[in-house]
């Protein structure tokens, strides 16, 4: 958070572009870097049984949180304050966020006295504790890299940061340019998406908690497969009916999308990683994932160009049918990531 404050009120310094590629690859870099702590804090204050639910309700940081924030930036803009002076804005609250934390938070209930959460005994290191001491770095991957279901789950990650990355980036622009709105107006309708993803990760948080083995894998498929549908219907809208419709499909897609996409790099991570691999589970998802964001960016936009926005959405329901198919296969692996068997949850 302390890198995040200093390279954002970087963008507000400069106003070139080797200055502002400088400041977003740092940017991006330390809030990654950012989460993986997260992940590892949550594997030390909650137990199993509560990972979809926790990782749901800290998810709501880049859904809500970024809804609140377009809509926060819009009411900025339309008020005609200059970008210098919103980028100093998300510092200076980002700043307020960190200082509560510093001052706040403690790595693992155990500092306060409590006992250890317990851990998913179906992990990629098994059920046993170590008497606290941490596997060197061979330790930590090896278990992982042998497994086809965390590869599966890495394949999964990237199919959806691509459509992920795709809406975060490009919905202003396309409610812009193709629905008609004005700029301040586009932002704030670009808020459907990560609000309706909030709400679709918490329901998927608790179903995945309560369904029990296989249920993440389950809402996983189910999902992806009703994000290309609903993408597909996106990519195929008449012009007359974009107005009307497109506003409504976009929330469809972050209902159907988000929840599986959150399970990844949160509970899925902290069922294979377990005490010791957590934060590793969940880097090696995320920056996997990634790779999907770095084609969301200029690659979408060539396709846009070369073919439209109808045909950018066909190839993201492209996308997402396939990651469907990597759910299914990821279903019937015989390395599963355990979610806590609840046909009784205890």
């Amino acid at each position: 958070m302390a890198g995040a404050v200093v390279f954002t009120l970087l963008f507000s310094v400069g106003g070139g572009l080797p200055l502002f590629t400088l400041a977003w690859i740092a940017n991006r870099t330390v809030q990654s870097v950012g989460w993986a702590g997260a992940v590892k804090v949550t594997s030390r204050w909650f137990s199993y049984s509560s990972y979809g639910r926790v990782m749901g309700a800290i998810s709501l940081s880049y859904l809500f949180g970024d809804a609140l924030a377009r809509e926060f930036m819009s009411l900025l803009i339309g008020h005609g304050i200059g970008w210098r002076a919103v980028f100093r804005v998300a510092a200076a609250v980002l700043f307020v966020i960190f200082v509560l934390n510093a001052a706040l938070l403690r790595e693992a209930r155990a500092e306060l006295g409590f006992a250890e959460p317990a851990v998913n005994p179906s992990n990629v290191f098994g059920a046993s504790r170590d008497s606290g001491r941490a596997p060197g770095v061979r330790g930590v991957l090896a278990p992982l890299y042998r497994s086809p279901a965390f590869w599966m789950v890495c394949c999964i990650s990237l199919g959806c940061t691509l459509v992920r990355e795709t809406f975060n980036t490009w919905t202003p622009t396309y409610f812009n340019q193709v629905v008609g709105y004005g700029i301040a107006d586009a932002a704030a309708m670009s808020a459907l998406f990560p609000f309706f993803g909030g709400l679709s990760v918490i329901v998927s948080g608790v179903l995945g908690d309560r369904l029990g083995p296989r249920g993440r894998p389950w809402l996983i498929l189910y999902g992806l497969a009703a994000t290309a549908g609903a993408l597909l219907l996106l990519g195929l809208l008449p012009a007359n009916a974009t107005r009307t419709l497109a506003p409504a499909l976009v929330a469809t897609v972050a209902c159907a999308l988000m929840g599986p996409y959150s399970q990844l790099a949160g509970a899925i991570a902290l069922d294979f990683g377990g005490e010791h691999g957590s934060a590793t589970s969940s880097a090696i998802i995320d920056g996997v994932g990634y790779l999907g964001g770095v084609v969301a960016g200029d690659s979408v936009a060539r396709v846009s160009v070369a073919f439209g926005w109808s045909g950018a959405f066909v190839l993201l329901a492209a996308v997402a049918a396939l990651s469907s198919v990597g759910a299914a296969v990821l279903l019937g692996a015989d390395r599963r990531p355990h979610s806590p068997a609840r046909t009784r949850l205890a």
